[in-house]
């Protein structure tokens, strides 16, 4: 029995966006080729339900200094948007980048030019097109993008320098990076930057700690990344209260109640493509010998979605979900190594999922990678829930830290271990600097002459003489009443 499954494709057509068009319209470009990018933006437009309280959209034009084309509250139907995309004017001229992208966030996303207030609903985007290198810097307007809450879309054709666009492309650039050889194959790319924009709108930003990542890699110093915090989603911190240990971070323990939400209210939209599942945990007596869902989403019918199974009998970690030409898609990660996750002490699971394979971290060291087949979206009108044993969903008991999924599967790789007692966590050494040596000044000339009015004499100093005789005795004083 075949049951209905929410398709990615469809997911732009229920988003909020305040989207704005950045165009190059630069010598380079030509009329010809610019007459392709009218064309571009044009359908690009049709994946999205164009009205004043769904996704409204503006055009800015630049080449030697920006021009606003159209606001974003000057169109209310994908009709009209299209018929203007096909009239934007092409001028000529130089290439000012990082003019455009400041002129973007201080003439268009504001709210007396028809942007909304940000909110968990609204969500601003910028699309920069452009076919060669900037003739001003792009990193520091990218940045205060970046700050005004705009997540930035690069797309570079033919010479466009690929570090600029990186410097201009939002996090994670593999999502939010574009580039083809020339313009004839400016519309291959359409198809990836549309399933981008709709995933972008799956993933809310989610509060991590600054040292979540680990030194010197691009996620370094993050405060905020796209991702779910499942302990937020499921309030268990609330529910069943924290407790705390020296050294450690605060953790709760499950096993006393069911951990269930509906999915639609943690996934809203569904799943992306490709994640990351982090988790800090640490197996209790009898749990450690179970076979259980660590997370899982099934769907109405009961049937499972997506499921992380830890098997305490054969010392196995393994993955499931659904797939598009097979019932079932799984990868079994079973070694020496994942032995050591069914003890008591504190672990940190980490699974990268992309489209074509599945790699376990453990403790912050890749375990495997293993490759599956294509996955099918999950059906979001069933549940999930953390921690539940596999043949009767009686609640597993476990101490849990943190479970979050991250919309970027790099993000498995790049995290830390320092919520883990005597895990591998990279520190900061400082060390004490060694004391200067002051130079000993040398007395001049006329200063070894001067005799006892030498202020500035040198020597060191020598070894303490014997003690003098007693001094002359003093005057008798005065009796005092």
């Amino acid at each position: 029995m075949l049951h209905p499954v929410i398709k990615t494709s469809l997911r732009c057509k229920n988003v909020q966006y305040d989207l704005a068009f950045i165009l190059d319209t630069s010598s380079s470009v030509g009329k010809e080729n610019f007459e392709k990018i009218r064309q571009w933006v044009s359908n690009l437009v049709e994946s999205f339900d164009v009205a004043p309280g769904k996704t409204r959209v503006a055009v800015v034009r630049y080449s030697d200094r920006p021009t606003i084309e159209f606001k974003l509250d000057r169109y209310r139907t994908m009709d009209e948007v299209k018929r203007a995309a096909r009239n934007i004017v092409y001028r000529g001229g130089n290439t000012m980048t990082g003019e455009a992208i400041s002129y973007t966030t201080k003439n268009i996303f504001t709210e007396s030019a028809g942007a909304r207030p940000l909110s968990r609903d609204t969500k601003r985007v910028a699309i920069l097109l452009t076919d060669g290198r900037s003739q001003d810097y792009v990193l520091e307007p990218s940045r205060e993008a970046s700050k005004a809450g705009i997540r930035m879309f690069a797309v570079g054709i033919g010479e466009a320098l690929k570090v600029e666009l990186e410097e201009i492309a939002a996090e994670p650039k593999n999502a939010h990076l574009f580039q083809v050889a020339d313009f004839n194959a400016i519309d291959t790319i359409r198809g990836r930057l549309r399933k981008s924009l709709c995933e972008n709108v799956l993933c809310p930003n989610m509060k991590v700690r600054p040292d979540r990542f680990k030194p010197n890699t691009t996620s370094a110093g993050l405060e905020e990344v796209p991702g779910f915090d499942l302990m937020e989603y499921f309030n268990v911190n609330d529910i069943l209260g924290t407790r705390d240990e020296p050294g450690q971070s605060s953790y709760v323990r499950l096993g006393t109640m069911p951990i269930v939400q509906q999915t639609e209210d943690v996934f809203g939209q569904g799943l992306p493509d490709e994640y990351a599942f982090v988790t800090t945990f640490k197996f209790r007596k009898t749990s450690r010998r179970e076979d259980w869902y660590l997370w899982q989403i099934y769907d109405k019918y009961g049937i499972p979605q997506v499921s992380i199974r830890l098997d305490g009998e054969n010392k196995a970690v393994e993955y499931n979900a659904v797939g598009v030409t097979k019932d079932a898609v799984r990868a079994v990660f079973k070694n020496d190594e994942v032995d050591n996750l069914f003890d008591r002490n504190w672990h940190k699971i980490g699974l990268s999922v992309q489209s074509k394979s599945v790699s376990l971290y453990l403790d912050c060291k890749l375990i495997k990678t293993l490759p599956i087949e294509e996955r099918e979206d999950i059906d979001i009108q069933g549940k999930t829930v953390i921690g539940k044993r596999l043949y009767d969903s009686v609640p597993i008991d476990f101490d849990l830290q943190r479970m979050v999924i991250y919309c970027d599967s790099k993000q498995a790789e790049l995290e830390a271990c320092c919520d883990i007692p005597g895990g591998p966590c990279p520190k900061q050494v400082v060390t004490e600097a060694p004391p200067i040596a002051l130079p000993t000044p040398t007395p001049t000339v006329v200063e070894q002459k001067s005799g006892k009015e030498t202020v500035n004499c040198s020597c060191p100093a020598g070894q303490k003489g014997d003690i003098g005789p007693a001094g002359i005795e003093g005057a008798k004083g005065e009796k005092v009443i």
